[in-house]
């Protein structure tokens, strides 16, 4: 999936200053999807340092009308989250489904990385689009129309930088479009 190699961490964190201080999306080592995603963070208005400040969780009821027009998914997409998590239990991980919009509607995951997850929404409701939490697998897999693979701090908000994160969008067989 990843057909770049991962960049030093010091060297992304100077390169994403540089384009949040004057502009410059090139930068020695920035794969050309990593800078075009952190191009439309940037665009978004998202700062890398920092807070977020953040309001797209759904909750309660919204969530529920969300995960209802899911369902088929969902639905279809839980034994195979089961068989990937086992595949990775104990490793400090989580496979999430997230709807078309980067919604987050069914999770599973290690309890001891839960709360982790937790601190930087990685739940249930939670919008991870680009535009709502910078440059990460999801919205970056939904941005680019192709399997993403984020690692540390190629997350365009420093405070994901201790996730490595991997996305593909599921699509309907073309017989079905």
């Amino acid at each position: 999936m990843r057909s770049h190699p991962i960049v030093p961490a010091q060297q992304l964190r100077l390169a994403r200053q540089r384009l949040t201080e004057q502009g410059m999306t090139q930068s020695p080592g920035v794969d050309a999807l990593l800078a075009r995603s952190w191009q439309r963070s940037l665009t978004a208005g998202l700062s890398p340092i920092g807070r977020l400040h953040c309001q797209d969780k759904l909750d309660g009821p919204e969530l529920r009308r969300c995960r209802a027009l899911s369902h088929e998914l969902i639905s279809h997409s839980e034994p195979v989250m089961e068989h990937l998590f086992e595949q990775v239990r104990h490793s400090h991980s989580m496979v999430i489904l997230a709807d078309p919009q980067g919604v987050l509607m069914h999770t599973r995951g290690d309890l001891d990385f839960l709360s982790k997850a937790e601190r930087v929404a990685l739940t249930c409701g939670a919008s991870w689009a680009e535009s709502q939490r910078g440059t990460n697998a999801i919205g970056t897999a939904l941005a680019e129309a192709q399997e993403v693979e984020i690692h540390g701090a190629e997350h365009y908000l420093e405070r994901n930088g201790f996730l490595t994160c991997a996305a593909a969008q599921v699509r309907k067989p073309l017989r079905d479009r």
